[in-house]
């Protein structure tokens, strides 16, 4: 099995649902999969899900499964084939349209305004608002280029309020929350708010499902310290983000959110088009390596890959050059550096938790041991331990399987799953006979053991030992 900190988040879609594909994705260092909403249906779903959680079973290794739900992600209708666009073309955007106007599925006549810019495609196309009539909404063109059906519309200078979590995500989010993915991935997330409704259906539904937030809005980055805080996760949507910004400030804006992140020790996840070119051919360009292994440098939880995997044509060889940059980074002697935290910024009830996650880590690294080795129940002191970026393998240990699976995304912790028990000492027995299976371990090495004193109570993280195998 590969042993690499930084975990490789895999987009499935029409290139890798095969089951002999996936297989082969997880053996190269897949360690998330990540589940698209915006596209398929639910049986198609439900096959990957059962599909993803046999094979992952099958070679032994904890994969986590999140579902990305779609959000108001604003798209145009369905066009008759591929429309071009000319520079100085009047373009009409209508939610009825007739004749040569471009279809919406949004009405967003009541809330852009004269001098707005509109992108459709992704970006591609660049329109600016010449007037609102009616629900008709006239822009001219600022450059050439194509659209075609469903494609992605941006409005940045454009503030949209109220359904931010739309029908359509209530009814795949109860889907997917019933079928036990491990995270709900929320869409274009602007305040702490917009997360309510996603957090209902999970204490409904799922209760021990997390949630990732998605930062792809210029509001979610003025109010970035307070969605960190409420949320378990956060990734970097850096497609939309840089329309809904710019390019040039997309990298400043992911070396703030992650530093964010390790502050307050919550999972960051850098995506988009990290090995784009790799869609249509066999190797990345050398800035594509290069983005992937500064993301690696700032030791980031996951790096995701999007199309490369889902659509791409060489969805098994794009993990494995992943993989290849990520070990060959973390192999590098600047790579390792201990994580300061800002006490005086962090609630007084978390700070003993944390206090004995970073006595843990800086002993470890003294004592030169092989591993950290963390009993949990809810993966929270497994999280704290890594969010100190020890030397050390973590070894997390809990009972519980969904446990293991979401552990499975952060940053350097190797899940294993024991029997429960009631009775301390024989929690700790079956720890130290776990830690005994794995290979890599000698005779005489010294381990850092993480516990509370307690079996199965979570929140009662408490003693440190120092173990010799």
């Amino acid at each position: 099995m590969i042993h690499k900190r930084t975990k490789v988040v895999c987009t499935i879609g029409p290139a890798s649902s095969d089951p002999k594909i996936l297989k082969q994705m997880m053996l190269s260092g897949m360690n998330v999969v990540r589940l698209n909403f915006s596209h398929g249906n639910h049986e198609e779903r439900e096959e990957q899900i059962k599909n993803v959680r046999r094979l992952a079973k099958e070679i032994g290794k904890p994969v986590a499964i999140f579902a990305d739900l779609q959000g108001p992600k604003l798209r145009l209708g369905i066009i008759d084939g591929i429309r071009k666009i000319t520079k100085g073309d009047k373009i009409n955007l209508s939610l009825n349209p007739i004749g040569d106007e471009l279809p919406m599925q949004f009405d967003l006549s009541p809330y852009v305004k004269h001098g707005q810019r509109i992108f459709l495609n992704d970006g591609l196309v660049e329109l600016k608002v010449l007037e609102v009539a009616g629900k008709t909404i006239k822009t001219i063109a600022l450059n050439n280029g194509v659209v075609s059906s469903n494609k992605g519309v941006n409005v940045p200078d454009t503030t949209i309020r109220e359904g931010v979590f739309t029908q359509k995500d209530a009814v795949d989010a109860e889907f997917a929350l019933k079928m036990g993915v491990d995270y709900l991935a929320l869409s274009f997330i602007q305040t702490v708010d917009d997360m309510k409704r996603a957090k209902e259906l999970i204490k409904q539904y799922s209760p021990n499902t997390k949630i990732i937030v998605k930062v792809e809005k210029r509001e979610a980055i003025e109010n970035i310290e307070e969605i960190v805080k409420a949320t378990d996760v956060v990734m970097v949507a850096r497609g939309d983000l840089a329309i809904e910004t710019s390019n040039a400030e997309v990298p400043i804006m992911q070396e703030r959110i992650v530093k964010i992140c390790r502050q307050y020790q919550k999972p960051v996840i850098i995506a988009t088009q990290m090995l784009e070119s790799m869609i249509e051919n066999p190797r990345p360009t050398r800035a594509e390596v290069s983005d992937v292994a500064n993301a690696v440098l700032d030791q980031v939880d996951c790096v995701m890959l999007s199309a490369e995997s889902a659509q791409g044509k060489y969805p098994v060889e794009v993990v494995e050059t992943m993989t290849n940059v990520i070990l060959s980074v973390e192999k590098f002697p600047d790579y390792k550096h201990y994580t300061n935290i800002n006490w005086d910024a962090l609630i007084a009830k978390e700070v003993p938790q944390l206090a004995i996650a970073s006595a843990a880590s800086s002993l470890g690294n003294r004592l030169g041991a092989k591993a950290l080795v963390v009993g949990t129940v809810s993966g929270r002191t497994a999280k704290l331990v890594s969010a100190f970026r020890p030397d050390a393998r973590i070894i997390a240990i809990t009972h519980d399987e969904q446990t293991k699976n979401q552990l499975a995304l952060v940053w350097g912790i190797e899940p294993h799953v024991v029997k429960p028990s009631a009775n301390f000492n024989t929690f700790l027995e079956h720890i130290l006979a776990e830690v005994k299976t794995i290979k890599e371990f000698n005779k005489g090495d010294k381990i850092v053991m993480v516990t509370g004193t307690i079996a199965g109570l979570t929140g009662a993280t408490s003693t440190i030992e120092v173990a010799t195998l």
